[in-house]
């Protein structure tokens, strides 16, 4: 193995051309001042990786591909079969419009190095910053088929790689050789992800030497085929999203229905961020402002089947709530176990106080979450938790399941919310640390 990983390293080309790239409209950029929520959470608190052959936008348009894209709020998207400048394609840098048309940042990286007066290649979409990329040339029957290999910046702690790729049509010993060659790169990084059109079915011998090294996110959260091509009548799994070691965390995932902006159907896979897990990500309530004025505290009961800590205490403001407001954590049986105040991010939107020393909490026990509003005018959804919600190692459990949830109580300066009306979810979540 050492000769191989010799030769790869020896291949691997930085690039320097590394830009964001957002609309011309796009918002200015969040405050990032203490107390202020910065982070894209997508659903569940996770990271939303998109795998999407575009065909150079052949069949379709950009605004068409990127249309498809935006639709499933994804924070990673490697992307394959992308033209910069080529003539057939209208002298279209497409990675860069793609990154304009959908907010997020781009770096692509040439498989072809000059093909019709431009480049073919690979493409990384990312809602967090791309430090760096590698080319790093595969072995190759025909066509020259390469790893793009990216860094990438969930957080201040956490710098993860993330490989695309595009598998040779020559033959299975072919794509074999590029499996190995991948493997090779990639030893030694449990946090990989990776992802790509592998022209290859589940059973070929590529795809098991990869599952050596990494898991099958569609083995271990899709259901159904995961059929991917032809998109208009998919009858074959040659698209994958595959995890290093260490993504041990649940996940989901699943193959967009997109049946003709491009010749393949995307994937999607939602993966949980072990070190940094809520109930409810960036999604939003439906009644984000409810017509109530009177102090309240509202909450939400939830518990972990694995201890770990509670990092921060977050919850979704509207434009209508006054400012200044407390959060707590509490036991089941009312002890106070935390507090925090919470400074205003952006409005609409999700609010955080991260807590001074992190709170304790043991598996299978329940906790309440709340914060205090003196005008009332919180985010509210009847029936919301008619049902659990489950996110990684969290649950809100079903309002039937414990005497009630959500929880709220009105009183000025707030109190422990015990009192349970229609399910409904109030919208707080905490920040949750698993230990390791």
């Amino acid at each position: 193995m050492s000769h191989r990983l010799a030769s790869v390293a020896a291949l691997a080309v930085s690039l320097l051309a590394l830009v964001r790239c957002a609309p011309p409209d796009s918002a200015a950029e969040p405050d990032l001042s203490p107390g202020t929520s910065t982070q894209a959470l997508s659903p569940g608190g996770g990271l939303r990786f998109m795998t999407y052959n575009i065909k150079h936008g052949e069949l379709s348009s950009l605004e068409a591909i990127a249309s498809v894209i935006n639709g499933q709020a994804p924070d990673l998207v490697a992307l394959q079969e992308v033209d910069v400048l080529t003539n057939r394609s209208g002298n279209v840098d497409q990675a860069t419009r793609l990154g304009q048309l959908t907010g997020l940042y781009s770096a692509f990286v040439p498989s072809l190095l000059s093909y019709d007066s431009g480049q073919y290649g690979l493409t990384l979409l990312s809602r967090y910053p791309i430090l760096t990329s590698q080319r790093i040339a595969l072995r190759s029957a025909a066509e020259q088929r390469i790893l793009a290999l990216f860094e990438v910046q969930l957080d201040a702690q956490h710098v993860i790689p993330v490989g695309v790729t595009h598998f040779g049509t020559t033959s299975a010993s072919e794509r074999l050789n590029q499996a190995d060659d991948i493997k090779a790169a990639l030893t030694g990084k449990p946090w990989a992800l990776l992802a790509g059109d592998l022209n290859a079915s589940p059973s070929e011998s590529g795809i098991t030497s990869l599952l050596q090294q990494f898991t099958d996110a569609w083995t271990r959260g899709g259901s159904g085929s995961g059929y991917t091509i032809d998109a208009l009548f998919p009858t074959k799994r040659i698209d994958y999203v595959m995890l290093g070691s260490a993504w041990s965390s649940p996940l989901t995932a699943s193959v967009v229905s997109a049946s003709s902006q491009s010749d393949h159907r995307p994937v999607v896979a939602t993966l949980i961020l072990p070190w940094s897990q809520t109930l409810l990500g960036d999604r939003v309530p439906g009644t984000a402002v409810q017509a109530d004025t009177k102090a309240v505290e509202v909450g939400v009961r939830f518990r972990s089947n694995v201890p770990g800590t509670i990092e921060a205490l977050r919850f979704y403001r509207g434009t209508a709530n006054s400012s200044g407001y407390v959060a707590h954590l509490w036991s089941s049986t009312g002890t106070l176990l935390a507090q925090v105040s919470v400074r205003d991010g952006r409005i609409p939107g999700w609010q955080e106080g991260t807590l001074s020393t992190p709170v304790a909490i043991a598996a299978g026990q329940t906790y309440v979450v709340s914060y205090y509003t003196s005008n009332g005018q919180f985010a509210r959804d009847v029936n919301g938790l008619t049902n659990a919600i489950v996110s990684g190692n969290l649950t809100a459990p079903g309002s039937a399941s414990v005497g009630g949830n959500g929880v709220y109580v009105y009183a000025t300066g707030g109190g422990f919310p015990t009192s349970s009306y229609k399910d409904a979810n109030y919208w707080v979540d905490v920040r949750f640390k698993p230990t390791p």
